[in-house]
């Protein structure tokens, strides 16, 4: 019993000792800013090391703008030299590098079919559509500068300032740079986001995809196409051919948020969902054909196109600002104005309406008379020979019963 009276009275002494020392402590800290100014300097310093994202970016959809309040950088990392590197203007000192490109494929809205059974077509025994061909040259030194020219440099995207005032004028200089490169802010409920600016890819590339589009056009005529839908379906058909999956990098790591710019995927032949559709409004817009928009689903996992031609019935339709576009799957051989059954309306957003007055001024470039048609089927999708793409997707069977690729 004696030798328990040493051990308490240890701990009550150790138990006022600690209890002086948070009273002295929480004193200094009161008297003393300079003390809690080191504190959070080093708080700060701590919390803009992880300044960053959280592992690699969403591969398609909005990335995470990283924003920390503390230290500013001497230079912001977007204000680098050739930070996100060059753009467009890169595309005036370029020689021209001409490849014959040749795609044949089968209109898919010329089909005819007897019936739907669901997502099963049914059509007639050996019954084909019309079988479609162009010829016509790519630049491919113009799409290899266009593709580099477009997306951003994920560590040179991130934003450090100390004022709210700063924080506003970062803001703008990062929108500056960025929107060189089809990049846009926009400011959502979790904070800043970066995303794609689609009006800047289709406008980039009207002129250069415009002698492709006038090839379509000239062919589809050509085989007996008749007013808007019909011509339009040629487009459709066309884009559905490209091979499936992201067509080949450039080598300089950007983020493109899983898209690439229509004259890369006309020039490697390949091309996923949104990069489709993009090149689908833009082959439509670079002629004044008609308003394409771009419909994604609410996870951006999946994207369609949508556009403003004549609706048939048993059409999937939109409604974006009151106005009624038909749906366009850009990846499976499906006919305009049908879609999987998995594609579920209450899900999509609109995220591009190509307006009125840019159509118009496409149609005014577009004055000049169409080019001739090309000549006999080949076979379609053009090869680089440095490039390695994934294979076709499988064409729709045409027999009695027949479903359109997955």
């Amino acid at each position: 019993m004696p030798a328990a009276v040493p051990r308490f009275e240890r701990a009550v002494w150790a138990t006022a000792l600690a209890a002086i020392a948070v009273a002295v402590g929480a004193w200094t800290w009161k008297r003393e800013p300079r003390l809690r100014a080191a504190f959070g300097g080093l708080a700060a310093d701590a919390e803009m090391e992880r300044c960053g994202l959280a592992g690699p970016p969403p591969a398609s959809g909005p990335v995470r703008l990283p924003t920390c309040q503390g230290d500013s950088p001497e230079l912001d990392p977007w204000l680098a030299p050739d930070a996100h590197g060059p753009g467009l203007e890169a595309l005036t000192s370029l020689s021209e590098d001409l490849e014959e490109r040749r795609w044949a494929w089968e209109d898919v809205n010329t089909v005819p079919v007897v019936r739907w059974d669901g997502d099963t077509r049914v059509v007639k025994p050996g019954a084909r559509g019309r079988m479609l061909s162009v010829r016509t040259a790519v630049d491919v030194s113009r799409a290899f500068a266009m593709e580099r020219a477009f997306g951003y440099d994920l560590d040179r995207a991130v934003i450090r300032y100390q004022l709210d005032s700063e924080l506003a004028q970062k803001r703008a200089s990062l929108d500056a740079v960025l929107a060189r490169h089809g990049v846009q802010r926009r400011h959502g409920p979790d904070g800043d986001v970066l995303a794609p600016d689609y009006e800047w890819m289709i406008e980039a590339s009207l002129e250069d995809v415009r002698p492709v589009a006038r090839a379509v056009l000239a062919e589809a005529r050509r085989r007996g196409a008749r007013g808007l839908r019909e011509e339009f379906g040629a487009f459709a058909s066309f884009v559905q051919e490209l091979r499936y999956g992201e067509s080949p990098e450039v080598g300089d790591g950007k983020h493109r948020f899983g898209l690439s710019m229509p004259l890369w995927a006309l020039a490697t032949g390949t091309g996923d969902c949104d990069t489709r559709a993009v090149l689908l409004a833009s082959l439509a817009r670079s002629i004044g054909l008609c308003e394409v928009h771009l419909v994604r689903d609410a996870d951006h996992a999946h994207m369609l196109a949508a556009a403003a031609i004549p609706v048939l019935k048993g059409d999937k339709i939109v409604r974006p600002a009151g106005r009624t576009l038909v749906l366009v799957e850009t990846t499976d051989h499906w006919p305009v104005g049908r879609v999987a059954s998995r594609t579920q309306g209450d899900r999509l957003q609109t995220v591009f309406l190509a307006s009125t007055a840019a159509s118009a001024r496409a149609t005014a470039r577009a004055a000049a008379p169409a080019a001739p048609s090309a000549s006999p089927p080949a076979p379609s999708g053009p090869r680089p020979s440095a490039m390695r793409v994934p294979p076709p997707a499988p064409a729709p069977r045409t027999s009695a019963r027949s479903t359109p690729a997955r």
